[in-house]
């Protein structure tokens, strides 16, 4: 049973539901459907993470196995993760690798091979973009791709580059108008940006041969040294990249975005970041910020270093701050982000392609795996976002 389907329909038939209320709240038989909609999301994800757990179990022998040669795979299911100290793993990789890997072994039962993947002696097939969709409305904004748009190629492409519209200016003089007197003009000024697509690319240091006996072994190769080491180099340079080489020309370094220099403090930074949406009634969709910078909001104390903290949790956070709140070690520790995401695009052309590489296993009997993929990045209004200075000059 497809659970993932199950629960992307019931969320979005609670969510249809609430829509039509706006602010008001929900009434009748519309509250009773749209509790027995999330009932029925609740119960499709619980079947969900059990039908994961026995798949986990029953590769616990081969997990144990590898560990004992030295090979982490960062799926012992019969521990409990440890926060704040194991590298966190991405549900985005971890999808990706998933289906990436899929793929792999569906091409081998079409050649015909009875050895799965590890038959393969080299080749490549295409996978799914490694960015994906964003989450869904109802769920949990958890990294900087789960913020940002997706967007699609405009009109005919030609070669490697694109084009797009980008609003430079607006100033808003709409008035009410007495007969007979001219009508006000506001001022709504774009630009054409010419850019380019750029190849992502990333692979594995060679690997012992024998790890291609198995599926859990080789998705968690693939997520965690292909899809979440790209997906980390992609995000940076969406937040800082400097145009140069091939890199993304980045929201830190896209002219035209409003800046917060510091204030007197750090609650005042931020405050006055927010308040650059809210005087004038713009949306806002989230914050990124360098995790350090996290970590200092998290440790905050009222009256100085002895009270309770001033935030118990990351919600109350993004309560402060107004806004979803992630993460990402692109964006420089000391200065954050926060705008409306929407009007920046991430633009996956075509699928990505995933390289299995076999050819010196009789040198020495190994392989690797490589991952490729082409995007693009478009800001389409600067001003909807804001580069704020954490700390003092």
């Amino acid at each position: 049973m497809d659970y993932k389907s199950i629960m992307a329909r019931e969320l979005k038939a609670a969510r249809d539901i609430s829509l039509k209320y706006g602010e008001r709240d929900i009434v009748g038989d519309d509250l009773v459907a749209v509790n027995n909609h999330l009932k029925a999301y609740k119960e499709a994800k619980a079947a969900s993470e059990r039908g994961d757990a026995e798949k986990l179990r029953a590769s616990q022998e081969l997990i144990d196995n590898l560990a004992a040669i030295g090979f982490d795979t960062g799926l012992n299911v019969s521990t409990p993760a440890k926060s704040g100290i194991a590298r966190k793993q991405s549900a985005r990789g971890q999808r990706w690798a998933e289906k990436a890997v899929s793929g792999v072994q569906g091409m081998s039962s079409r050649l015909g091979v009875v050895d799965g993947v590890k038959a393969l002696v080299s080749g490549s097939i295409s996978v799914p973009d490694l960015v994906g969709e964003p989450v869904e409305i109802l769920a949990k904004r958890t990294t900087l791709l789960d913020l940002v748009g997706r967007g699609k190629p405009q009109g005919e492409r030609v070669g490697n580059g694109f084009q797009y519209i980008r609003q430079t200016a607006r100033t808003n003089n709409a008035a009410a108008v007495p007969d007979g007197e001219a009508k006000p003009t506001s001022v709504y000024t774009f630009g054409e940006v010419d850019d380019k697509y750029r190849v992502y690319a990333n692979k594995t240091e060679d690997l012992p041969y024998r790890y291609l006996n198995d599926y859990e072994a080789i998705t968690d190769i693939v997520r965690t040294q292909l899809a979440e080491d790209t997906m980390q180099a992609i995000e940076a340079d969406m937040l800082s990249g400097d145009g140069t080489g091939d890199a993304f020309t980045g929201i830190l370094n896209t002219s035209g975005i409003q800046t917060q220099a510091w204030s007197t403090d750090l609650l005042r930074t931020l405050s006055n970041a927010k308040h650059k949406f809210v005087a004038q009634e713009l949306p806002f969709t989230g914050w990124v910020l360098n995790p350090d910078d996290l970590q200092s909001l998290e440790l905050m104390r009222e009256g100085g270093a002895t009270g309770p903290f001033l935030f118990p949790s990351r919600a109350a956070i993004e309560d402060f701050l107004g806004a979803s709140v992630v993460t990402s070690v692109g964006m420089p520790a000391g200065t954050a982000v926060v705008g409306d995401w929407d009007q920046a695009e991430i633009i996956p052309i075509g699928d990505d392609e995933l390289i299995v590489d076999a050819g010196k296993r009789t040198t020495d009997n190994t392989f690797l795996f490589m991952f490729e993929g082409r995007y693009g990045f478009r800001v389409s209004k600067p001003v909807a976002f804001v580069a704020v200075t954490l700390t003092e000059a």
